[in-house]
């Protein structure tokens, strides 16, 4: 084994040995994030000098790297601060070997996160037949992900098909994303999110070449059904991390559903699939502030936030604002690429279709929640208190990212 092999595990167990040890022991919450901090800081660094991969994996290794640091850094010191930090970690060095790996290797890792969301799920909700659901999801993803490390091409193009649908989430296979989204405390919900759709587009990106045209037909019919199906949804939501889950379902359909019409998935598509991450992101982590502050989970429980809270008002106005053109990016970068070929009209209806509905269902869903948060009148009674700096600079850095994913990439 070289060490283009060794590394990437490497790069995978520090972040995971940290986390085990940090739930074990009884470490000091500002020693934790300090030990924390620096560790993910060095791996960016490392991971620029030492990694000889794909660019493509990566910019997304990079991006769960950010969103870590992010999410760490505004972390502050609560009951459940240690909790956050140690399970982020954890998923953090899943994720990372999840990504950099390769082979089995991957795989492994593979098992490990979907597993370790998997007891995280358990431990956060009460057993109904909707978690039964999630659960069996979880273990066909982990059977298949083992199979196809040892199995022949059909059935890893079949399992990384199924991983990418399960981490690029499409109605019906939306429920564990959702699911870890509802179900992750605090901050980390806005890491999982980020961690979930690099691990897809990264499926997704490893098998593209080998999908046919009916098949992309097919998933371009499902990618319709749910963009229509998860604005609704979010429209009619009122907690936050399922509200910031549905709309997430809800734009990164537009991904499977451009890949039947622009060529060249990697130039296109995981730019904008780590957009939405960095978006949709910041905005579950600005939920998730106010609801450390006040315990609310409730969208328009407490209106007219941007008024006491300048600064929040301010980071969500910017974020619902880029969510907005979130979909512009992919159609001109996806454009620029596309041969001057003829195209069945059924392919463009069905695309227009599905930008309608993420658009149109975006504009209505997003500003009516900015509507019910940031403006309208503040509550007398309640003692509100702004985003802290660190807090602050963490939005603006994923804010920042998803420029560079959007525009620069």
């Amino acid at each position: 084994m070289d060490n283009q092999q060794i590394l990437p595990i490497i790069f995978a167990l520090v972040p995971l040995v940290l986390g085990v040890v940090w739930k074990v022991s009884q470490i000091s919450f500002s020693n934790l994030k300090s030990i924390g901090l620096t560790t993910i800081v060095v791996l960016g660094i490392l991971l620029v000098f030492t990694v000889e991969i794909d660019p493509s994996i990566n910019f997304l290794a990079f991006a769960v790297l950010l969103s870590g640091f992010c999410v760490m850094l505004c972390q502050e010191d609560t009951q459940q601060a240690s909790a956050v930090c140690s399970s982020g970690m954890i998923a953090l060095g899943l994720g990372l070997g999840a990504l950099l790996s390769q082979g089995f290797a991957s795989r492994f890792f593979l098992c490990g996160l979907l597993g370790y969301a998997a007891f995280s799920l358990t431990r956060e909700k009460r057993q109904s037949f909707r978690t039964t659901l999630i659960l069996s999801h979880f273990i066909i993803a982990i059977i298949l992900s083992l199979s196809s490390a040892l199995g022949g091409e059909t059935l890893q193009i079949f399992a990384s098909l199924f991983l990418a649908l399960t981490f690029l989430p499409l109605v019906p296979f939306h429920l564990p994303f959702v699911g870890i989204v509802e179900g992750a405390k605090g901050t980390l919900s806005s890491f999982w999110i980020v961690v979930w759709l690099a691990i897809g587009l990264a499926e997704l990106n490893a098998i593209y070449s080998s999908l046919t045209a009916e098949m992309l037909f097919i998933i371009s019919l499902l990618a319709l059904v749910s963009a229509f199906y998860a604005s609704l949804a979010a429209l009619g939501q009122r907690q936050s991390n399922l509200f910031v889950a549905s709309a997430t379902v809800a734009y990164i359909s537009l991904i499977w559903g451009l890949l039947n019409i622009f060529p060249r998935f990697p130039e296109w598509g995981i730019a904008f699939g780590i957009g939405v991450a960095f978006v949709l992101g910041g905005i579950c982590l600005v939920f998730s502030f106010v609801q450390q502050r006040y315990g609310w989970q409730i969208i328009g429980k407490l209106p007219g936030l941007a008024t006491p809270m300048p600064r929040f008002g301010t980071s969500m106005v910017f974020l619902v604002s880029f969510a907005l053109f979130l979909p512009m990016f992919p159609t001109f970068s996806g454009l620029s690429l596309m041969p001057t070929v003829d195209v069945k009209d059924v392919k463009f209806i069905i695309t227009f279709l599905m930008f309608i509905a993420v658009w149109l269902g975006g504009g209505w869903f997003l500003l009516q929640m900015l509507h019910q948060t940031a403006f309208g009148t503040a509550r007398s009674e309640v003692p509100y208190t702004d985003l802290r700096i660190t807090e602050y600079v963490a939005v603006t850095v994923l804010l920042l990212g998803a420029t560079y994913s959007g525009i620069l990439y």
